[in-house]
This record gives structure tokens, sequence and C-alpha cells, in this order.
């Protein structure tokens, strides 16, 4: 619950939401799942984009850009679709079901999940090792390792659309987590997307649950393609996990190193 929310503003335009949000405790409402599960006491007015025409997706070159008003069901669906012939957006939607039941898929919005930035969600993961790359207002160009590490700064900040590379028509993309029990969010996730190109295979690597947020691992991809060997690659991870009452910090470097080699393995399985 926001306790110290007053006012809800309701913009017709782009231009007059910015303005908006230059006040001191004024935050954007993508739609509100993120403010209702992080309850911030600095909330004092809220945002309503839901008039600006953020809600829709285009295909733009070799990108689909998603606009941040977009239900998670409804990404969900628009990638499905894309999936046929890029497997790659293909495992977006398998990581957004995975990661949330149809009902709170039609609740939470793009923009939220981009702004409540959950260090398990699948989909967050898959869409860093995608270089996935958040468009703002002001048209600046974030890559989403960096918006993941930006801090709370990033709460404020207006989202407009998420620009998802469609990748190749030959690739695959391969999950693998450690759970309380199958249907909870992972300990410890390991995600890898698996393209074959002209100029041969390129994969893309990241893990959650071994920081506060999503981690892509390109050294220890570039040493799998290199040389072939998962073990090459699990020599080149880049690990320093906490310890929780989840799991010690040995238990999150041991699961990595292990799903990070199932993940590799499925993904090369499924591409040939």
């Amino acid at each position: 619950m926001l306790l110290n929310l007053k006012t809800i503003h309701k913009p017709a335009t782009l231009a007059e939401a910015l303005t908006l949000l230059q006040r001191a405790g004024t935050f954007p409402l993508y739609g509100g799942a993120a403010l209702q599960r992080n309850p911030r006491p600095d909330v004092e007015a809220v945002v309503d984009l839901s008039q600006i025409g953020l809600g829709r997706a285009w295909d733009e070159g070799d990108l689909l850009h998603l606009g941040s008003m977009l239900t998670l069901e409804r990404v969900r669906l628009i990638c499905q679709e894309r999936g046929q012939t890029y497997p790659l957006l293909g495992g977006v939607a398998e990581a957004l079901r995975a990661d949330l039941p149809e009902t709170l898929r039609n609740t939470f919005t793009l923009g939220d999940l981009l702004v409540e930035r959950d260090p398990q969600s699948f989909a967050l993961t898959l869409l860093l090792a995608l270089d996935a790359a958040i468009v703002t207002a002001d048209e600046s160009v974030w890559p989403l390792a960096d918006w993941l590490s930006s801090g709370d700064d990033a709460w404020r900040v207006l989202v407009t659309h998420v620009s998802v590379p469609r990748g190749a028509t030959r690739a695959a993309v391969a999950f693998e987590k450690v759970s309380r029990t199958p249907a909870d969010a992972p300990i410890v996730g390991a995600v890898t997307a698996m393209q074959i190109t002209a100029e041969g295979r390129r994969t893309a690597l990241a893990l959650c649950g071994v920081a506060p947020w999503p981690l892509a691992q390109p050294e220890a991809a570039r040493a799998f393609d290199q040389s072939g060997e998962v073990n090459a690659a699990l020599e080149r991870l880049a690990l320093d996990p906490p310890s929780d009452h989840w799991g010690s910090r040995e238990y999150r470097t041991e699961m990595a190193r292990v799903l990070t080699r199932r993940a590799l393995l499925a993904a090369a399985e499924k591409v040939q």
C-alpha cells in the first residue's frame, strides 16, 4: 500500500507526463503492480501513462520494439507469434510464462517488470542475454545491464519501450534452475541463447541468483563458442554470489556451474 500517495495524474501527452515527473515525490505508473509490490514511502503522486501511446509493439530492422505499457501477457503473445520464425523471441514468451501465472501477467506491464528489477526473473535474465535495450522518454538508450545496476533512480525514469533483437532464424533458448519447488522462482538460474549464423555459432549466457540483479556472462559464452567445450566456459564464469537463508555463497557458486553446463548442452542440442 502506498500510504503517502495523494495525487494521480493522467496526462494526455508524453510532454505533459515528463513535466509532471519533474516534481519531487512523483513516479510513473505503468500499471501499478510494481509499486504495489514494492511500497515506497516517498511516493506522493503518480503519473498514469495509459493515455500516451506506450501500449504498442512494432518491428524495425532486426529489432522488436515493445511499449512499456504492454501487459506481460500481451508481450508473451506478441513474442510467441514471432517465435515461429525467430526462436529467441519464442524463448522470451516461454520465460514470461515461467516467471508469472496468467493472472499476474495480465496485471503486470513491461514497465512494471523493468522498474521492479526482480533479481530472480527468468524474463529479465533472458532479455539481458539477448542484449535488449531500454529506451527512455528523452530518447536515451540504456543497455539492460546498465539499467539493472542503475540504483534507485530507475523508479522515476519514464521508459517508453524496450528494443529486443529478433536474432537468427536458427536459434534456441534453454533455461535451467534450482528452486525450492518446481513452481518457485529460481534460487539460482541459468539462461542460454544460442544462434547459428553465417559467421558461426553465437552464444549468450546470463545467470540469476548470483548477484542483486541478473548478470551476463560474456566471457564464458565466448569461451564456449571458441572451444566448443563446456568446461572452458565454466572456467570463465564470473561469480561472487551472496549468502542468505536460501543458499550459501558456495552453494550458489556450485549450482551456477551445474546449471550453466545443463543450459549450454540443452541449447546446443536444440539448435542442431
